[in-house]
């Protein structure tokens, strides 16, 4: 069953948990260019029988490919679902560092959690309120002395 986007537009295709699962295959295949289930289950800090029913629903999705034993890789539909993921922690890691002015550390680290738990239509929204933000100088600044405040 999909789970339902925030914005209310469109449910999503997959669930945070699976969209995981994704970015860590996405990320140990761009490292190391194999993955097994083992790799994934040190990667996402879960046990093997916990990645294999989610490859497994993956692969009934048509996400990733996986044979008994063997190694697994994503589809164009799972390198699709990656590349998103991707554009969504990049807008809201500029967000979070350009518009709010966290650390760096903090931002990457909050854009990780935060891109399982948002739709693209608020990212789209965040770009659009990032841009007006850095195209104004003088909203820039006084922004910045908001946030300097709070700290």
């Amino acid at each position: 069953m999909p789970s339902f986007s925030p914005s209310g537009k469109s449910p999503r295709k997959i669930s945070p948990s699976q969209e995981q699962y994704v970015e860590a295959i996405a990320d140990l295949l761009t490292r190391d260019k194999v993955c097994s289930v083992s790799d994934i289950a040190a990667q996402v800090q879960v046990s093997r029988p916990a990645v294999s029913r989610a490859v497994r629903e993956l692969s009934e999705q048509e996400i990733v490919t996986h044979k008994a034993y063997g190694y697994v890789d994503l589809t164009e539909k799972g390198r699709m679902i990656a590349d998103r993921l991707t554009i969504r922690h990049e807008a809201l890691y500029a967000f979070l560092k350009d518009v709010l002015f966290f650390e760096d550390d903090w931002a990457d680290q909050e854009a990780c959690r935060l891109e399982h738990q948002v739709d693209d239509a608020m990212v789209e929204r965040l770009n659009g309120l990032s841009d007006l933000v850095k195209a104004d100088d003088a909203l820039t600044e006084k922004l910045k002395q908001v946030m300097d405040k709070l700290d």
